[in-house]
């Protein structure tokens, strides 16, 4: 049998000007991906010190890897961020990723999935994917349920993506300003500067003047470093002028943010302050959680760090300059709302563009 590498046909991935954007998201979406593991990566770094005294144990460990969960030769795992800001009690889920890797031939791809898509909720009726986390979780009795809310999220994104999806983990952006301050600060990158007039500030939601429920933010372009609370507020903003203002546009300053946790959470400096990782790896585990086991979390650290060039991991991004969604131009049979709907009515053409990214390589029988 031999196989013949074939290209990625689709016009999304061909032209240039996407390629570069596709490119800027893996980076940003292997980040969260990251993030999402720092707890592993915090606790692996104390079990791996602690194995130094147990050579039997550590090299076992090495010999006989953790065996990952797959699905036709790859693992897959959903990656959720969610703002439960306490002002306003919100369950919904900002960023929806979905990343995905052979343990042999590497190979990772990222998907994008947009809050604003739009999706059968049954058996909660129709809306917003981004709603599936807290319409799943939430009881008859109010009470809410993380992990019946992720776990419903994971059905509706396998079910539009045409995969299985055995692994997840859940990111509370709550937790993040205490977590860049124990880092020291951050680095991020700003694309455009920016102002935001109606950034609401904690606490004065119900306060008069009106203008005093307010503040003004204002940020700069280019790389620089910030607080947690400068960072929180850079990646919370949602009236943002000069193109911020967009979903879209929040949800890549928080990947940004993220990118600048993850550069510092796994950098040499960490593993030297034995009293700074103690308090991150506090502070993670109430901020990251995954269904993941450390030995599976270890098994994929060891695969993700021999990704050598970032800028070559294939990503999708189910947005409209894809061509697999579109935003309708009556928005009258969704509440009025501002939604994303597949292209064809079904999710054929996503799946088969997540088909194609997955399986490059294709057996051809003599």
């Amino acid at each position: 049998m031999k196989y013949l590498r074939r290209q990625v046909d689709l016009d999304f991935l061909k032209a240039r000007k996407r390629r570069i954007r596709k490119k800027r998201l893996a980076i940003f979406g292997l980040a969260l991906l990251l993030l999402a593991l720092v707890g592993g990566v915090v606790f692996y770094r104390i079990d791996f010190i602690k194995a130094i005294f147990t050579p039997v144990s550590f090299f076992a460990r090495l010999i006989n890897p953790v065996e990952l969960k797959e699905e036709d030769g790859r693992v897959n795992m959903l990656v959720i961020g969610v703002d439960t800001r306490g002002s306003e009690g919100l369950m919904n889920t900002d960023t929806m990723v979905v990343g995905s890797f052979s343990q042999v031939e590497g190979d990772p791809v990222l998907i994008s999935i947009p809050r604003d898509l739009w999706v059968n909720l049954s058996p909660y009726g129709s809306g917003r994917i981004n709603s599936a986390y807290s319409r799943g979780g939430t009881a008859s009795d109010g009470k809410f349920d993380e992990e019946k809310g992720v776990a419903f999220v994971k059905t509706k994104i396998a079910e539009i993506l045409g995969i299985k999806i055995p692994y997840w983990a859940i990111i509370d952006f709550e937790g993040f300003e205490e977590i860049i301050d124990i880092l020291g600060g951050i680095e991020v990158c700003v694309e455009r500067a920016f102002d935001d007039y109606s950034y609401p500030v904690p606490g004065r939601e119900n306060a008069t003047p009106l203008l005093s429920r307010y503040e003004h933010l204002r940020f700069e372009d280019g790389c620089q470093e910030m607080s947690g609370e400068k960072a929180l507020k850079y990646a919370r903003s949602r009236m943002g002028t000069n193109g911020e203002g967009s979903d879209f546009a929040r949800v890549r300053r928080q990947q940004n943010v993220i990118a600048g946790i993850s550069g510092k959470a796994l950098s040499v400096d960490l593993l030297l302050n034995p009293g700074k990782l103690a308090s991150l790896y506090k502070q993670v585990t109430s901020t990251v959680k995954t269904n993941a086991s450390l030995g599976e979390v270890q098994r994929v650290l060891q695969i993700v760090g021999k990704f050598e060039d970032l800028s070559e991991i294939e990503s999708l991004v189910l947005d409209p300059d894809s061509k697999l969604v579109y935003h309708p131009a009556n928005p009258a049979p969704y509440g009025g709302a501002y939604v994303l709907v597949p292209q064809g009515g079904n999710y054929s053409k996503i799946r088969e563009a997540v088909h194609k990214l997955f399986y490059k390589e294709e057996e051809k029988k003599e």
